[in-house]
């Protein structure tokens, strides 16, 4: 029995979860620690664990008696940044199996990571690094990458072939004998049946395969638009400590970059202002570098103005955020009509 676990990244709870049960099941640690960048969350408690410090509280751990579990699974980016700065402090990595998961006649790595009511089919290969989340299939013969995720019940059916750092979206179904490109995102609730190149991001039903390579950029760099990088050191600090207001610019520029238009207005909806699928594509493609920040399609969507958007993105509330416009905009139609 090892002396003692560290869970990276505590803000999956079901992972928390998985490793106690796992434990439980079949004891393999002293004790489980928690550990987290965010200053916010030390000393906090999740499932009983309390959450002891930063990554770098790893320096001072015996990498003989030890072992270490990386529980980002947001992106495949962010997963992987987050395993290098793991890494570097030499404690051994190992995997976190659902004791309920049947793994007779598939090959798996030492240090993946299999959630409950996940399949893992005969035949199929699960590499270094990569994580099945909750009721997840990987079909017989299906070949998973290093450092790939697979979200709750997405479907990766038989002789599929996952590349390195490919992310699969929640429900999302991809047909047999396909091709998923090195570090290719497959959108939630997609239906896929055609080869995704790498890099490239597919969505719909059926999925449309949008090129990872923006277009329609209008001419000149996005230097010459005023689109820096903002936070290339420590994205996670400086990104919260740098505000909304500010955050909500840098995103108000890179909209009218991707759109080429003159000025917009920053609290307009992307959608109503000419974003399509293709166009949000892009612009999570360029806050990426901007703020230093795993932005994602997903979060075009779900917060599709610059001010809900930035509120996410710093550690907000853009629902709160939401129901102060939608109120303002209310009040301002009833001080028209009185005056009407």
């Amino acid at each position: 029995m090892k002396n003692a676990l560290f869970l990276c990244g505590v803000g999956n709870g079901e992972g928390i979860r998985l490793a106690l049960t796992v434990n439980r099941a079949s004891p393999r640690w002293q004790r489980i620690v928690l550990l987290d960048d965010d200053p916010s969350k030390h000393g906090t408690t999740r499932l009983g664990l309390e959450v002891a410090g930063p990554i770098s509280h790893l320096a001072g751990v015996d990498a003989n008696c030890s072992e270490v579990v990386n529980l980002v699974t947001r992106t495949t980016d962010g997963r992987a940044r987050a395993q290098e700065k793991i890494g570097q402090y030499g404690i051994p990595f190992t995997s976190l199996i659902h004791p309920g998961v049947d793994l007779f006649g598939a090959e798996v790595a030492s240090d993946v990571t299999i959630y409950p009511h996940a399949s893992v089919g005969a035949e199929a290969r699960i590499g270094p690094a990569s994580v099945l989340l909750i009721g997840a299939v990987a079909g017989h013969g299906a070949r998973i990458g290093r450092g790939c995720v697979v979200a709750p019940n997405a479907v990766i059916n038989a002789r599929v072939t996952l590349g390195d750092r490919a992310y699969v979206g929640s429900n999302a179904s991809i047909l047999p004998d396909l091709r998923i490109g090195a570090g290719a995102t497959i959108g939630a609730n997609c239906m896929v049946y055609t080869d995704v190149p790498e890099g490239a991001t597919a969505m719909g039903v059926a999925a449309q395969v949008l090129s990872a390579t923006p277009h329609h950029a209008p001419s000149g760099s996005m230097e010459a638009h005023g689109l820096q990088p903002d936070f290339p050191d420590d994205p996670s600090s400086s990104i919260a400590s740098a505000g909304s207001a500010h955050i909500e610019a840098v995103i108000t520029k890179a909209l009218v970059y991707v759109l080429g238009a003159g000025e917009l207005d920053r609290s307009g909806n992307f959608f109503e202002l000419g974003c399509n699928s293709l166009k949000a594509l892009e612009l999570a493609q360029h806050l990426r570098p901007l703020l230093g920040r795993d932005v994602q399609v997903v979060d075009i969507y779900r917060f599709p103005t610059a001010p809900a958007l930035a509120s996410f993105l710093t550690g907000g509330d853009p629902a709160a955020l939401g129901m102060r416009q939608a109120q303002q905009r209310a009040e301002m139609r009833r001080q028209l009509r009185s005056r009407a």
